[in-house]
């Protein structure tokens, strides 16, 4: 029997349109499930290899302690840079020997009623050798041609700035010869028998930084032991003023090693007795600051 054209053409739609309905009836993709909230990386803490006051003293109390326990101490400090801030005159002008306060910053008052920060390094060669400082035997002496010594005061503290009870008030502005007249008022009258003067209190010298200079290095910025000083001068002829805050001795540089290796070197006396630390300083830079606002006064770069 013939097939007719037009049921032929029905059985092909019905054919073609089987794909899209199979399609249209697909039961639903169930929608993407939200990406993990992923959480932020913690921020990155970048550690500065600068030693600071603080951590200096930190560094030499630990050469200490091992030196007094007997046991060997493994600290990497050769090549830290530093930079260690040394408060001083807090208190107001001061006087005493200077040759008494080698290594330690101080602020004078001059004749003149100007004053002067100073600071003359002390010749720690000549200590090392007498082993008061260091041993001897494992320094080398002969690497350097000279080792100058400056200490930290009040090595207890990590304070880089003066202390609130040591702060000096700001004294009135006089002339220089007001200064000097109340000098002479303030000299005792000579007496039949001279009374015992009080005794001084010095600054205990128990951790330092000794700066060493090269005996083949550039005589360039060498300082021959002369002190470091910095002039302050009043308005108008009047005396100057301290300031509120004091003062700071400013030292930056890089540690290096002695003979054996190391940046520390310590002594002990005794057993009672702390021992004596020193650290080994290439030293780039020395300035004077104003003790509260950091201002720069002075400064010296011997290399």
């Amino acid at each position: 029997m013939p097939i007719t054209t037009t049921r032929l053409g029905a059985s092909v739609a019905v054919l073609a349109a089987l794909p899209l309905l199979v399609w249209c009836q697909r039961p639903p993709e169930p929608a993407p499930s939200p990406a993990p909230a992923t959480s932020s990386p913690p921020p990155t803490v970048v550690i500065d290899s600068t030693l600071n006051r603080a951590a200096l003293l930190a560094a030499l109390t630990e050469a200490g302690s091992a030196l007094a326990d007997g046991r060997d101490r493994d600290a990497a400090l050769n090549g830290r840079t530093v930079s260690v801030r040394m408060p001083f005159g807090c208190g107001g002008p001061t006087g005493g020997d200077g040759a008494a306060a080698a290594g330690l910053p101080r602020l004078v008052r001059n004749p003149d009623g100007g004053l002067t920060l100073t600071v003359t390094p002390e010749d720690l060669k000549a200590r090392i050798a007498a082993r008061d400082v260091a041993p001897a035997e494992k320094t080398s002496l002969d690497q350097w041609d000279a080792i100058e010594g400056f200490w930290i005061a009040r090595p207890w503290s990590g304070l880089d700035a003066c202390p609130a009870g040591a702060v000096a008030a700001t004294a009135p502005v006089t002339t220089p010869e007001a200064v000097k007249a109340e000098a002479d008022r303030s000299k005792p009258a000579k007496a039949a028998v001279e009374a015992a003067p009080p005794a001084q209190i010095m600054p205990e010298r128990t951790a330092g930084l000794a700066a060493v200079v090269e005996a083949d290095g550039s005589r360039l910025g060498r300082r021959q032991g002369q002190a470091y000083a910095h002039v302050i001068r009043g308005e108008k002829g009047a005396a100057a003023s301290p300031a509120p805050g004091g003062y700071a001795l400013r030292l930056e540089g890089r540690l290096t090693t002695f003979a054996d290796g190391r940046a520390v070197k310590c002594v002990q006396r005794d057993l009672e007795s702390r021992p004596v630390c020193v650290a080994a300083l290439r030293l780039d830079r020395l300035a004077f600051e104003d003790g509260a606002t950091g201002a720069l006064l002075s400064e010296w770069r011997p290399r």
